[in-house]
């Protein structure tokens, strides 16, 4: 997915207000960005530094944290503004990129499943048919869990 077409959404908790009263069902501050081209670690630490710097009286001083989600599987926790450089950077990069892949890859694995019962159904194909087609994709075991009944 082009990083452009991503939406991020971000959520701010001050737990000692929480704890202290408000709940935790609302958090502090909350929003979304379709334009943010960065990642959503570097997205969490621009939000916690903004901030620091203009919340309400009530919420100065006490620590907060970001919690930042991504449409295409990215996620981030963040409760430190410091901007990060080089190999750490790139590590969190290289997070950022393994979960999108990773939701990617089960978006893949359950449309594979519905493809396999949709052949199974529409199709006669049979199960033993399909597991072999599916070989090189799913072990057995995985196959016959995906043509299970849909729960799996």
């Amino acid at each position: 997915m082009d990083e452009s077409e991503t939406t991020f959404t971000y959520e701010l908790r001050v737990p000692a207000a929480a704890n202290a009263g408000e709940g935790w069902q609302e958090p502090a501050h909350s929003g979304e960005m379709t334009t943010w081209g960065g990642t959503a670690h570097d997205l969490g630490r621009l939000v916690l530094a903004r901030w620091r710097e203009t919340a309400p009286e009530k919420y100065t001083g006490l620590p907060a944290a970001v919690e930042v989600r991504s449409d295409d599987g990215r996620h981030a926790v963040i409760d430190d503004p410091t901007p990060v450089h080089g190999p750490t950077l790139a590590l969190e990069c290289a997070i950022e990129d393994a979960q999108a892949a990773d939701l990617a890859r089960d978006v893949k694995r359950q449309e594979l499943a519905e493809a396999m019962r949709d052949a199974r159904e529409f199709d006669a194909l049979s199960d033993r048919n399909i597991e072999h087609r599916v070989r090189f994709v799913l072990d057995p075991d995985e196959a016959r869990r995906a043509l299970g009944d849909g729960k799996d």
